[in-house]
């Protein structure tokens, strides 16, 4: 009897011990479950929609912007999908990017990756980065940076200019691709330098400094500096200006040096200022007679 007794005890003992332990199981997968949840929730409701705009203290438009942000509360917000717009006199540039940041007590505006700025005038900028400051209406990247207007591409590894892009500044290692609008010939006109370059789009000149090179259809032309003036109506180059060991090289080979010298582009016309001292070689334009090309002098 006792000895049944004491079995019925141990019995009921373990049983309680494995109830026990079941239990404990239990809780501790719902509070994992739980947490898991939680976190999952949390992730789910992370991202949230993030739009601000600014105005200056006479009530005009200065910046707008839009993306998905996790920290909209935060002094540097993180964004993504981002959509932001700078004014300008009324008139805003749009910028689109894949991400970016946005500094809250400095007011500016960080984009990257994938980053395109449009103008209503048809400018379009196209940068691995870009910088938004819209208080001093100014835009800015170190990255290799596209323009694209008309029919001129302009590319170079860092700029900066307003926030409209009517002038720019490329910093260094330029590259400008003008193409021919001629339909007799199809060769477009490009223009290299070290940089920097400043080109003023509302007035149509571009200033190329430091080992300029200009080719076209009817030859090269390199100098120091050269001040390229556009046409607009035939989106064209009208003529240049270009000063300092001026070298003049036609396709036959010919060269003239000389201190300065004025290109007009549309009658392939060259007016020769300063020391000049020319080389020909036979066989081109009469023999060793000077081309039209290379005629003019001041």
């Amino acid at each position: 009897m006792i000895r049944r007794f004491v079995l019925a005890s141990i019995f009921l003992a373990l049983a309680y011990l494995a109830f026990l332990s079941f239990r404990l199981w239990f809780e501790t997968v719902e509070r994992k479950e739980g947490v898991s949840l939680k976190s999952e929730e949390i992730e789910h409701h992370k991202v949230y929609s993030f739009s601000f705009s600014k105005y200056t203290t006479t009530g005009k438009k200065e910046l707008e912007i839009e993306g998905d942000s996790a920290n909209i509360l935060a002094k540097t917000v993180a964004l993504s999908n981002v959509i932001a717009k700078a004014y300008a006199n009324d008139t805003p540039v749009t910028v689109t990017a894949d991400e970016g940041m946005f500094d809250k007590s400095s007011n500016t505006v960080h984009l990257q990756k994938n980053v395109i700025a449009t103008t209503q005038e048809g400018a379009r900028l196209l940068s691995p980065s870009l910088n938004i400051h819209p208080t001093e209406k100014s835009l800015d990247t170190a990255d290799q940076v596209t323009v694209r207007k008309d029919n001129i591409d302009v590319q170079g590894t860092g700029a900066s200019g307003d926030s409209q892009l009517k002038t720019v500044k490329f910093h260094k290692n330029v590259t400008v691709v003008i193409q021919n609008t001629d339909p007799k010939s199809s060769v477009p006109t490009v223009i290299t330098c070290d940089g920097p370059l400043n080109i003023d789009y509302t007035n149509h000149i571009a200033y190329f400094n430091k080992n300029v090179v200009t080719t076209d259809h009817r030859g090269k032309l390199t100098a120091d500096k050269m001040d390229v003036y556009y046409d607009q109506a035939s989106k064209q180059i009208d003529h240049i200006v270009a000063t300092g060991n001026v070298v003049i090289m036609t396709p036959e080979g010919n060269a003239t040096y000389s201190d300065e010298v004025v290109y007009y582009a549309k009658e392939g016309r060259v007016v020769i200022g300063g020391g000049t001292e020319a080389v020909y070689f036979p066989g081109s334009e009469n023999g060793t007679e000077t081309p039209a090309f290379l005629s003019e002098k001041k």
